[in-house]
């Protein structure tokens, strides 16, 4: 499984080079790099970025959070593309949403064509790495990676594992925020949205399986053509 990149002071950074696909390939070392908010990065991180040959980043935030981000000028290398519709997503204190899994699947059907925009950003990069990430890079970052691996033919089980991986990246900051809450309502629910389980990623793929057929079905049917999915399948798989 990859090993997680130092890039100060981000928390969860990782290269996804060498993850197995199905038919027996990989995926590409630097060609893809999922993260938590650059914006955290110090003056050493913003040089590792730069060091690592990066070409585009893709930005999962929305607009409100997108401020002040080190790249944000650099118009040829970053690229805003919020996962999430604020229009329409629903109350979640009102919501019938319970798990973590069920907020992913029905993120998809909410948020189809912000979705394929996002994955288009990946496809259609110039050559070299893409870095995705969100704020804490586990959920929006997560959904998003596990649709294109996927495509590339990466099992479930081993796409599941990668996103439990964010579980040890991002523990200290779970524990101080679950430390300042005293209400046991509230602390479940904290619990359960920053969980990274695997069951939670298989879940979501599982569903995408019996809704659309597939990733890739889902993808085409929300307007992505079969030449972006063939450009993405082959700059990530070696």
């Amino acid at each position: 499984m990859p090993s997680p990149l130092s890039w100060p002071d981000c928390r969860n950074v990782r290269d996804l080079g060498g993850l197995p696909t199905a038919s027996g390939g990989r995926i590409r070392e630097g060609a893809l790099i999922r993260a938590d908010s650059l914006t955290r990065l110090t003056e050493d991180g913003v040089a590792q970025v730069k060091a690592a040959g990066v070409r585009r980043i893709v930005d999962l935030r929305n607009v409100d959070e997108a401020t002040d981000h080190p790249f944000a000028s650099e118009l040829d290398l970053y690229r805003l593309a919020p996962l999430i519709d604020p229009a329409r997503e629903p109350d979640r204190n009102k919501s019938a949403e319970r798990s973590l899994a069920d907020i992913y699947c029905s993120s998809l059907e909410r948020n189809t064509r912000s979705i394929v925009e996002g994955v288009t950003a990946i496809a259609d990069a110039p050559d070299g790495t893409v870095v995705v990430h969100c704020a804490v890079g586990k959920d929006r970052t997560g959904m998003m990676v596990a649709l294109v691996l996927s495509v590339a033919g990466v099992p479930d089980e081993v796409i599941a594992e990668d996103y439990a991986l964010s579980t040890e990246c991002l523990r200290a900051d779970h524990e101080e925020i679950l430390a300042s809450i005293t209400d046991e309502a509230l602390r479940r629910k904290a619990v359960e949205r920053m969980s990274s389980r695997p069951e939670t990623m298989t879940t979501l793929l599982s569903f995408v399986r019996q809704r659309w057929g597939g990733v890739a079905e889902y993808l085409q049917a929300h307007g992505i053509t079969a030449d972006q999915l063939s450009r993405l399948h082959a700059r990530l798989v070696e």
